[in-house]
């Protein structure tokens, strides 16, 4: 008897064993077919989602370049010139010509993503959509740019942006500072820093010229910029 129950005692616990196992394996089933009838209602989604895909790549040479062209040429207009320009101008020179484009590409969402607006609108850029443009084109533009900012949001954000490398007694200035070039443009280009110059009305000094074309002369390892023996 003792024997018996020995024998019947382990035949029982390899039994549980198996049950276990048998059990655990129920539950992968279960969940692999949960996950495959969630995979197959998904099917649609992806697929429509990579035909969008697809159809966003052949638009893609267009939507750079009207994007470029935005950048490039619309800064100097309000927002109801700059949409002119973008549905009537650069996307109809574009149909007509065949090059693919997205006809309602929104431009501020192509350019920048909601995480660097968020961080603008912290600094003190306003929510508008024509501020979130003019700070695209500001920080897009190879060229330095020129901000006609009568409430002064521009140049508040400006400060803010670039606070690290604003010195407020060296960094800002009007083109009337009888030592602008020697103790601001100077200090700034060979620091590194930023230069923000105020009250520029009708025309830029020609001194500033060779700066804002950015003809910079490579002698070695050192570039230089000639302002006049700045």
């Amino acid at each position: 008897m003792a024997e018996l129950n020995e024998k019947y005692r382990k035949q029982m616990s390899e039994k549980q064993v198996l049950e276990d196992q048998a059990s655990k394996t129920k539950k992968k089933i279960n969940t692999a077919r949960t996950l495959i009838s969630s995979l197959t209602d998904e099917r649609d989604r992806w697929a429509k989602f990579a035909s969008e895909i697809g159809e966003q790549k052949r638009r893609l040479v267009g939507n750079c370049s009207l994007a470029t062209a935005f950048i490039s040429y619309c800064g100097p207009f309000n927002s109801e010139f700059r949409i002119l320009l973008q549905n009537e101008y650069f996307i109809g020179d574009m149909k007509k010509k065949g090059v693919p484009v997205t006809p309602t590409l929104e431009l501020t969402s192509f350019l920048v993503d909601e995480a660097t607006v968020g961080e603008w609108n912290i600094q003190g850029l306003p929510k508008d959509d024509l501020s979130i443009q003019n700070g695209i084109m500001v920080t897009n533009s190879s060229r330095y740019p020129l901000l006609i900012d009568p409430q002064g949001q521009g140049q508040n954000w400006i400060q803010n942006k670039y606070a690290e490398s604003i010195d407020p007694n060296r960094c800002i200035v009007t083109l009337t500072h009888p030592k602008f070039k020697d103790q601001f443009l100077k200090f700034c280009m060979e620091e590194g820093k930023t230069l923000v110059i105020e009250g520029i009305e009708n025309e830029v000094d020609p001194m500033l010229d060779p700066v804002l074309e950015k003809q910079i002369q490579t002698r070695g390892k050192n570039m230089f910029i000639d302002v006049g023996g700045a």
